[in-house]
């Protein structure tokens, strides 16, 4: 067992130390003046490096960090009826029925889709980014009983929002995450109704984006304007750093707020990083101590030293170690596609 947890530990630095490091060095200098927003689930590595360093003095942030429970499907959920949110959900791939598509992507319940759409309707098939065009062909005629089903969520989130320091009148938001294309911060953007910003480790579309009277601002650390099947490959594998820099709990796909003014979030499946969390965390503790001993050491990683690095364990069979393999498992429902192995789909 100590051999195991020895092993994750190591994997975490060698894997998570390197980018990481580089990473919050660039939030520090990002971060002047805004409001650090971690967001999930990712984000819950980012904000547990993120406290600890301010803790210990060895970066310095104008705002304590705040982790933001939320996902592109409650987005979608607390957004229903709205044109950006057909705008962003329906460019994205997904095959099934419109019934699947709402209750995977937009977090409906199957009753409350009977609920707000024809059954003739919910049985048409569906590929998108194809059918868009269908797709909200067919939605929106119900977008008033689709926005009425998802009221109490949407008040929920932004009532949620507000607590956590996203109101207008507190610092900007910079929001951080792995990446890409800045889906859930073009979406709070809109649902906000407030300019924000977003620093990833990659941005496929980096700059200033119009969202309706706002602006969000994307940029990319470790690349910016590189987009899919251009074999940059921190980012067509970067579902192996997705599955390791996950949190304990499963995608947040609703949340309502209780009468005492607490919040109820509901969770998807389980991958296995959250059935077998004691394990990841040996990785997660293993990474937030490297940085942290390479930024109180001064230790510096270039972007070509971290692109290098993440190609060895990537591409090269053997370079994760067994003790790990269980850990890369990936709800990726959204699509329609379930749980998914990054290890098996890359043949390493």
């Amino acid at each position: 067992m100590k051999e195991t947890y020895t092993a994750l530990k190591e994997f975490g630095a060698a894997f998570l130390g390197p980018s990481l490091t580089a990473y919050v060095r660039e939030v520090e200098k990002h971060a002047e003046g805004k409001l650090p927003v971690c967001l999930a689930r990712e984000g819950w590595l980012i904000h547990q490096l993120l406290t600890r360093l301010s803790e210990e003095r060895l970066i310095h942030l104008d705002h304590p960090p705040v982790y933001l429970r939320l996902s592109r499907t409650l987005l979608f959920r607390a957004m229903l009826g709205e044109p950006l949110t057909y705008t962003v959900a329906l460019k994205m791939d997904f095959e099934g029925t419109v019934l699947d598509l709402l209750m995977k992507r937009f977090g409906l319940q199957m009753h409350e889709a009977f609920a707000c759409m024809p059954e003739e309707v919910l049985g048409f098939g569906v590929s998108l980014p194809d059918d868009a065009d269908n797709v909200r062909e067919w939605l929106e005629p119900h977008n008033d009983r689709l926005s009425k089903q998802v009221e109490h969520t949407r008040e929920a989130v932004e009532n949620y929002f507000h607590t956590q320091g996203l109101s207008k009148e507190n610092p900007v938001p910079l929001m951080l995450d792995v990446g890409y294309s800045g889906s859930i911060q073009k979406l709070c953007t809109s649902f906000l109704g407030r300019d924000t910003e977003g620093l990833y480790f990659i941005a496929t579309k980096p700059g200033k984006q119009e969202i309706g009277d706002n602006t969000a601002r994307l940029s990319g650390v470790f690349r910016e304007g590189v987009d899919w099947q251009q074999n940059y490959t921190m980012l067509e594998r970067s579902l192996l750093l997705e599955c390791m820099m996950t949190a304990p709990h499963g995608q947040v796909v609703d949340v309502r707020e209780s009468q005492d003014g607490e919040y109820v979030f509901f969770y998807g499946r389980e991958a296995s990083s959250q059935r077998y969390y004691q394990n990841l965390q040996a990785v997660l503790e293993g990474a937030v101590e490297s940085v942290t001993d390479n930024l109180r050491n001064d230790v510096t990683y270039t972007k070509d030293e971290v692109e290098t690095l993440f190609e060895v364990f990537s591409t090269r069979p053997g370079a994760i170690p067994q003790a790990a393999w269980h850990l890369f498992t990936a709800d990726d429902d959204i699509t329609g596609n379930g749980m998914v192995s990054p290890l098996q789909i890359f043949g390493i």
